[in-house]
């Protein structure tokens, strides 16, 4: 397990995509969003717009970092033969699933860190010690459903669609999730959708400790409802592409 592991942490950090769409883009974004709205003043009792946007790209790319390891990897790995291979070895089915998910979860981290790093350079945001472990642990939680999510999108497309469905998903959530507009001006009913995404609610458990808040509840039950959907529908899902090709 600690071979095959190993193995897919190499092919990750050997990965163009997940390098340029997992940390270049994100930072870029957040550069762009943060220059251009970043610099004004704020209400009392909000977030500067530098700290908000910057919450906002480190889920946006922790997000991708979740996928791009999982969903087009996956389906390339079911067409190519490579998960024919590992069936011959004596490693459970089960446990190459685990490992993908806990190398999308690891690959998450740089991503997240690569944009609060950004932040600091640029922007001049500071937290304390205490506060920066937290808000980077909590965010990087938050995005652990995305990892279960990749592996069931690279089970049910092939590689020729997986990295256009996964992106198209991607988008779709992170607009809608409230990551490329302020939830605070975003009309009713989208906020409504919002709060109900994984997305939003990852967000948000940075925005609280960005803000010396604790966490809200809400945040933490709308996560692990998804991860548990996620993993339910994994665990179903999953084997059964491995042995349809």
């Amino acid at each position: 397990m600690q071979g095959y592991l190993r193995v897919e942490l190499l092919r990750t950090v050997r990965d163009p995509l997940y390098i340029f769409q997992g940390i270049v883009v994100p930072i870029g974004f957040y550069l762009l969003f943060s220059g251009l709205f970043g610099s004004g003043p704020h209400a009392p009792g909000t977030l500067p717009g530098t700290v908000e946007i910057m919450v906002a790209n480190a889920i946006f790319a922790g997000i991708w970092g979740c996928l791009v390891v999982t969903s087009p990897r996956i389906a390339g790995d079911r067409t190519n033969g490579w998960l024919k291979n590992l069936q011959l070895l004596p490693i459970a089915s089960s446990a190459t699933t685990i490992g993908r998910a806990v190398v999308a979860a690891c690959s998450a981290l740089p991503a997240i860190l690569a944009v609060c790093v950004t932040a600091v350079v640029v922007h001049g945001v500071a937290f304390g010690a205490a506060q920066w472990v937290a808000l980077v642990a909590l965010m990087w939680l938050g995005v652990w459903p995305f990892a279960i999510l990749g592996i069931i999108l690279g089970s049910l497309t092939n590689a020729d669609s997986a990295y256009g469905v996964t992106t198209g998903l991607y988008f779709v959530v992170s607009a809608l999730g409230g990551l490329w507009v302020p939830p605070a001006i975003m009309p009713a009913g989208m906020l409504a959708i919002a709060k109900l995404l994984p997305s939003y609610q990852a967000a948000n458990l940075g925005w609280h400790i960005a803000g010396n808040q604790g966490p809200t509840l809400t945040s933490a039950l709308v996560l692990l409802a998804w991860m548990a959907v996620f993993i339910l529908a994994a665990a179903f899902i999953a084997p059964r592409a491995a042995k349809g090709r």
